[in-house]
Formats: C-alpha cells, structure tokens, sequence
C-alpha cells in the first residue's frame, strides 16, 4: 500500500487530530486515577485496611503496565486508531460498571479490567501519530496528548472528590465513565482514518512497508527479523 502525505503542522486535520489526542490522554488517566481519593470511601463501606482498599489502583495500573508490551503488537494486526477507540469505549463503560457493581470483588474485577483495556492508548499513541503526521510537527501532537494526560489524572481526581460529597461515591465514578465515554466518542469522530497504517500478518518485512514511517513496534519487529528500517 502506497503511503499518503503526512498530515502538516497548521491544516485542519492536524488540528483536529491533536484535539483528538487531548481527549485521549485526558481521559485515559482521569479513568485510571480517579478512585484515588475514593479509597477510604471503599474502606469505610466494606471494612478494608487502608492497604486493601488500595487495590482499586494498584489492579489498573498493574495490568496497564504489562498490557502495554502487548497493545502495540495487537494494534500492528488490527491498526493504531480503532485500537485507541475500542479501549477508550471500554474502559469508559467499564468505570460505569464499576460504579453499580454491588461487592467489593466485582468492583476489583471490573478495576482490573479497565486498566488492561486502557493499554491499548498510551501503547499505540505515539505509534499513530507518528504514522499520520508531519516528522515536524510530531512534538507538538505528542505535547497535547501529555498535557491531557497530566490534566486528566488531576482533573478526574478533583471531579471525582466533588461529585462524591455531594452525591457519593458510586455517582462520582458513574460521572467519571460517562465522561470517559464521551471522550471516547470525541476521539472517533475527530481523530483522522490511518492512511498510512500496513497491518502486519506475521511475516518479515511487512512492519517496514513505509520505510521512513517505522513505528516503534515495528522497528522492534524488525530488529527480530534482522532487517533495517
């Protein structure tokens, strides 16, 4: 497949793209954050040490870690962006769901699931900019993206506290992942189709179809494979 020209610094494209990043980041670590300042709510409802209540974070962040070393090999078959809308959905509806969930386990369950289905965003994210836009203004879409990060895990943490005085804490989660899912749909319609994504099946040679454009998943495939990018 014949690469297309890169998205330039300044066009309404790139524009929307680095919009789309904003929400990307901002709402993958609001999602994963965000039932920080819950914890002793959790302890309070059901009894937990201070330790155990933790868990509600420690079994996101976990799973997001290690699920990074795989999302980039997945996003290779199945392309960069639907991976991003696919985990960004999931994880907002899987906050949802955590805030209805009536046990402690199930809520643990549903924490965990979330922090594996949000590796599919900051695995593939700069994978997909780097694909789509100008090697110059590269920097600068990756820059939003951080910055919605850095906004986002404070920002879900704020809301989260807010919302749960007044309301408790099962409405400021439910908040949290409508908010999440809005995002979500934000990034589907503003983040622009790959066009210069070659999905991978397995076989040498095929992550280097666009030789200047290598992603990061890619020129590791491609050091196993013993070729150059």
């Amino acid at each position: 497949m014949a690469s297309e020209a890169p998205i330039s610094l300044g066009t309404p494209a790139y524009r929307r793209l680095t919009l789309a990043m904003l929400f990307a980041g901002f709402s993958t670590f609001s999602l994963l954050y965000s039932v920080q300042p819950l914890l002793p709510l959790f302890a309070a409802q059901y009894g937990l040490t201070a330790e155990a209540a933790s868990l509600a974070v420690s079994l996101a962040t976990g799973p997001l870690a290690i699920g990074i070393l795989f999302a980039g090999f997945v996003s290779d078959r199945v392309g960069r962006r639907p991976l991003m809308i696919a985990a960004m959905f999931a994880a907002g509806a899987l906050t949802v769901a955590a805030a209805v969930v009536p046990g402690w386990s199930g809520l643990l369950v549903l924490r965990f699931l979330t922090g594996v289905a949000l590796a599919g965003v900051p695995a593939v994210a700069m994978a997909y900019v780097a694909e789509e836009v100008d090697a110059g203004a590269v920097g600068a879409a990756m820059g939003l993206y951080i910055a919605g990060s850095a906004l986002g895990g404070m920002a879900g943490r704020l809301v989260v506290s807010v919302v749960a005085d007044l309301e408790g804490w099962r409405w400021a989660l439910a908040s949290v992942g409508i908010a999440g899912l809005a995002m979500a749909e934000a990034f589907r319609r503003l983040s622009p189709p790959s066009r210069n994504f070659t999905p991978s099946v397995g076989r040498p040679g095929r992550c280097c179809a666009v030789p200047d454009r290598c992603s990061l998943t890619a020129r590791c495939r491609c050091c196993i494979w013993r070729r150059s990018c």
